[in-house]
């Protein structure tokens, strides 16, 4: 993590106070994607990455909001394709001159 330090007058003793500010670097961004992309595919891509830049580099409270957001999004995510995903396909008929609209159910 960097630390970008900035004095700041204390308006109690008329001192000098060190003001410091963590920030998470880029490559520590790009781990956590990683991450997240490795346990709860794109959503969790831009979640992860997201939530370390929020959490000033502190990994503890992001991988606690991690474990229980993964499956959600892996949930989520699973609705959504199958919501787009068309439920209907063009096979060749027996005939082999015409396709056949065949409706297919899973399983």
């Amino acid at each position: 993590m960097e630390n970008q330090n900035v004095t700041t007058p204390d308006p109690i003793t008329n001192q000098q106070r060190v003001l410091v500010r963590n920030t998470v670097t880029g490559f520590e961004q790009s781990i956590a994607g990683m991450f997240g992309l490795l346990t709860a595919g794109p959503l969790g891509a831009l979640a992860s990455w997201g939530a370390i830049r929020g959490l000033q580099g502190k990994w503890a409270p992001w991988a606690i909001l991690g474990i229980p957001a993964a499956p959600v999004l892996i949930i989520v995510q699973a609705f959504a394709i199958m919501a787009i995903s068309p439920d209907t396909y063009q096979v060749p008929s027996s005939s082999g001159t015409n396709t056949e609209q065949v409706r297919y159910y899973g399983n």
